[in-house]
């Protein structure tokens, strides 16, 4: 049945583009006031896996009805919602192909507006030189690097793991996230804590996928002096692996041999605007290796 939701949703999303219909989250941060009101707890960090943990136990509780007393195929009807309304905000693919619209007429502001719409940091918006386009396609990699993982790959590791209350369990950590980060919020650390450690393993299987789609070896390289760290950031972990699967040479490997063969050089900014167009190709790349991935499975299970 996980298979079959899987590939379910992401025909939807194909047709209808992603699950915002379903991306009503009112629901939740009324449920998080509530809980906040309580003036006397009102900076414990607990309350926030309180506020993740009960509709998520709720959701379980459902999920183990349906497979106690109904059909299996009802449980495909609840994963479908679930694993929409868990999939990332925002038009991953529209954002992608304006900022490299706006990179190739030489509209900064537009591209500094779309990376701003993106990044889900208010404290990492703004404050850029917009004339430095090197900087900015940097940057853009890797907002659209960690957005596109957010936004698809780790609701689909958690969905595989744990079924729709994984799903849930990850979206509704990321939305409470960037509400507490939104409200500046002493608690949004241990929370941005929380959900690094909720996406380790997800971030590192993708590594491996792009690793197997694209230079394996270069990749590698990265994956092996990063994979074991706790404290580096997802953001960081990615892009620092997808390079190396984009074929550029990191700094441990040209220590490893100085009789490697050196690049020729690259000229900017037009090679690092070549990585963020890349980057949806090696996202599409790793989906098909993961639903593949998940057929065989399916099989030998």
């Amino acid at each position: 049945m996980t298979l079959i939701s899987l590939v379910i949703v992401l025909l939807l999303v194909q047709w209808w583009g992603s699950g915002k219909p379903l991306h009503r989250d009112q629901w939740f941060f009324s449920g998080w006031q509530l809980l906040n009101a309580n003036t006397r707890v009102q900076s414990a960090p607990w309350l926030c896996a309180v506020a993740v943990a009960v509709p998520v136990v709720v959701l379980l509780a459902v999920v183990l009805a349906v497979i106690v007393w109904l059909p299996a195929g009802w449980l495909i009807v609840l994963n479908i919602p679930v694993l929409l309304y868990s999939l990332g905000r925002g038009d991953f693919s529209g954002a992608v192909h304006t900022y490299v619209e706006a990179a190739h007429t030489g509209d900064s502001v537009k591209a500094v507006n779309v990376l701003d719409g993106m990044n889900l940091d208010p404290d990492l918006r703004g404050g850029r030189n917009n004339g430095d386009w090197t900087a900015l396609n940097r940057e853009a990699l890797r907002v659209f690097t960690y957005r596109g993982f957010e936004r698809m790959f780790a609701v689909i590791f958690w969905f595989v793991v744990a079924g729709a209350p994984g799903a849930l369990a990850y979206r509704l950590s990321v939305l409470l996230w960037v509400h507490l980060l939104e409200v500046n919020d002493k608690r949004a650390a241990v929370v941005a804590r929380a959900v690094t450690l909720i996406e380790w393993p997800a971030a590192r299987l993708l590594g491996l996928s792009w690793a197997l789609v694209g230079h394996f070896d270069l990749c590698m390289v990265r994956w092996r002096h990063l994979w074991l760290s706790l404290h580096t950031l997802t953001p960081v972990f990615l892009v620092s692996v997808l390079l190396g699967a984009m074929g550029e040479e990191s700094e441990w490997a040209k220590s490893g041999d100085s009789r490697r063969f050196q690049p020729a050089a690259r000229i900017e900014p037009s090679y690092s605007l070549h990585l963020v167009e890349s980057t949806a190709s090696m996202f599409s790349r790793a989906l098909l290796l993961w639903v593949f991935a998940a057929a065989v499975v399916t099989l030998l299970i």
